[in-house]
């Protein structure tokens, strides 16, 4: 039996292999006391070690990085609103989140925009990673209509309002409007902006009922509007899940729909079109990760 000074070592070499690649754990044999109660499946175990370490991993980069390039942002934001460190900034906080998670991200049909021109993007929206990725994964300056508790965070939620992403609380139908309004002005000084029309995150692969006002402001605003699918992020982080489950993600990027052809009547239609086409991108589920 080894002594207890060479097994205290080789638990310190191994917890610091794990914590410089958390994928990279040790064959685990798991044995179990009690003959009435079967063994775990060795396989599990090492796969739950893994999300956890993983996790653990996301929260010590997420925490610092949200602070630094929070400062970073609402400062320069201040002193010169839409300067491109502020851009730079954002940026590079989606990139360390989506790095730290493990994400193997990938965007698809981007050849379908003009990365000078601006949109207004409609997404799925399934779980907080979604932000960061497409933050990341689209090539120009976009903002959100992110929920309101967003902005009610310490220094991250003034870091929000100061570079210019818009509050909205869509159980309050005036706010909703008003936030709405902003939208619009973001739109004619050149920004894309970027809209999750379910109300909330969706607890499934199913995308829940479309709320219609980012088909009401495309078609006021005369912004062509593109859907967008997002897949993998339901399996990285789910409603309710507590651990991370790193992967692919991808980005697919749907044609842009000329709003000209709808009224605001019509607005409905729009919503359909734009869910419809959502779908058929999402297309069939995303194989389940280990």
């Amino acid at each position: 039996m080894a002594p207890r000074a060479n097994r205290s070592r080789d638990s310190a070499i191994t917890g610091a292999k794990l914590y410089q690649n958390p994928d990279a754990l040790p064959e685990v044999r798991y044995t179990s006391r009690s003959r009435s109660s079967p063994p775990l499946p060795v396989d599990l175990l090492r796969i739950q070690c893994a999300r956890m370490i993983r996790t653990i991993y996301v929260v010590l980069i997420a925490v610092p990085v949200t602070i630094v390039y929070a400062s970073i942002t609402l400062v320069v934001s201040l002193i010169r609103p839409g300067a491109r460190l502020a851009e730079a900034a954002i940026r590079a906080w989606a990139g360390a989140l989506v790095r730290a998670a493990g994400i193997d991200l990938s965007i698809e049909h981007e050849d379908r925009l003009d990365w000078n021109s601006n949109y207004i993007y409609v997404a799925n929206h399934t779980s907080y990673f979604d932000i960061p990725v497409l933050q990341s994964g689209l090539r120009q300056p976009i903002r959100f209509l992110a929920k309101k508790s967003l902005f009610q965070i310490p220094l991250f939620g003034s870091a929000l309002k100061a570079a210019g992403f818009i509050p909205i609380d869509r159980k309050n139908r005036r706010t909703a409007v008003q936030s709405f309004d902003q939208a619009a002005e973001r739109i004619r000084r050149g920004k894309s902006i970027v809209v999750f029309p379910e109300e909330g995150r969706s607890s499934s692969r199913e995308m829940k009922p479309f709320q219609r006002g980012a088909f009401l402001l495309a078609i006021k605003s005369g912004v062509p509007l593109v859907p967008i699918a997002i897949r993998g992020t339901f399996e990285l982080l789910a409603v309710g899940s507590r651990k991370v489950r790193p992967g692919p993600v991808r980005i697919i990027i749907g044609e842009p729909i000329d709003v000209s052809e709808y009224s605001v009547r019509q607005k409905e239609a729009l919503a359909n079109e734009t869910r419809s086409r959502i779908e058929a991108m999402l297309g069939a589920a995303p194989a389940e990760r280990d």
